[in-house]
């Protein structure tokens, strides 16, 4: 029987947290957001090591390229910040979006980057030189997220219009939109044969890769699903909501395991906005409004 609770509570930040990204080790991760501060952590000591940049304008995502030892900075006024952690400094700034930069991803088979935007667009960058190699427009709402699958060789953009645009990752070409979502599309993960699908509404949404068919959606929360993230070893997914909670799921049942809220659980007190299953003691941390990264155990 599994059990879960809360291992740890970091608090550095001085306002909302809006992203965070492994680092280069394992038990390492790092964390941005209003505070315009990205900060280092250590999760075997569960204390900040060291902010390692500060951003002209509020951060809303982060992503670490491991191989070249580079932190990229998605900003809240299109740009993205290159910062080469070896000689600590910055070394590109990449701009073609005219809204936030939501998402980062890498196509590490195709050493590509995508950012999804709040212009309704997304843009790919080559990882070695980051020039800008396609933009392609997906709908007039904010894209929150962005998945990929290198199973099955595509991506699935999240729309505020209320769909998913799924791509072909050769070359950005669409293979099919899934629709029906009564409200805009905020967050999405690949989980096995399905993809799972977080909207404005509260729902849960299955997408049945095998059938293309979506099963009804549920009620998954009080407000908007922020982000889903799943953990493959322990066949767990994760969902965080701007309701306050975090949410431990059974992805084949799609029935609740546990809930962290309140004070019993040492909670969030605010809006939940970003999550990540560490491989690290395979410990969840969460992040939001109330300025605070919660770490999670699951024993």
């Amino acid at each position: 029987m599994m059990k879960f609770s809360q291992k740890a509570m970091l608090n550095e930040h001085k306002a909302a947290i809006y992203a965070i990204c492994e680092g280069e080790d394992n038990h390492t991760f790092y964390s941005g957001g209003s505070d315009r501060f990205v900060i280092k952590w250590d999760l075997k000591r569960m204390e900040a090591e060291k902010v390692v940049s500060k951003s002209p304008t509020t951060i809303v995502s982060v992503l670490y390229l491991k191989d070249q030892n580079i932190l990229l900075i998605g900003q809240i006024e299109g740009g993205v910040h290159v910062i080469d952690l070896t000689n600590n400094k910055e070394v590109k700034y990449l701009k073609v979006h005219k809204g936030y930069i939501f998402d980062i991803q890498l196509i590490k088979e195709k050493k590509e980057l995508v950012f999804s935007s709040g212009d309704g667009s997304i843009s790919v960058w080559s990882a070695d030189d980051f020039k800008l190699l396609f933009q392609k427009q997906i709908g007039k709402g904010k894209n929150r997220k962005v998945a990929y699958s290198p199973d099955r060789n595509e991506l699935a953009v999240a729309s505020a219009d209320g769909f998913v645009q799924i791509l072909n990752t050769e070359d950005l070409s669409e293979k099919f939109v899934i629709n029906r979502l009564e409200s805009g599309a905020n967050s999405l993960c690949y989980v096995k044969e399905k993809l799972i699908i977080g909207t404005k509404d509260a729902h849960l949404h299955q997408f049945d890769l095998k059938t293309n068919i979506k099963e009804e959606g549920i009620a998954a929360h009080n407000w908007a699903v922020y982000d889903l993230v799943y953990n493959e070893e322990l066949d767990l997914l994760a969902s965080a909501s701007r309701d306050k909670t975090v949410k431990i799921w059974n992805p084949d049942t799609l029935k609740v395991l546990k809930r962290f809220e309140g004070f019993k659980d040492r909670g969030h007190t605010h809006s939940v906005n970003t999550a990540l299953w560490s491989s690290f003691n395979n410990y969840l941390i969460t992040a939001g409004d109330d300025k605070i990264i919660r770490i999670w155990e699951v024993n």
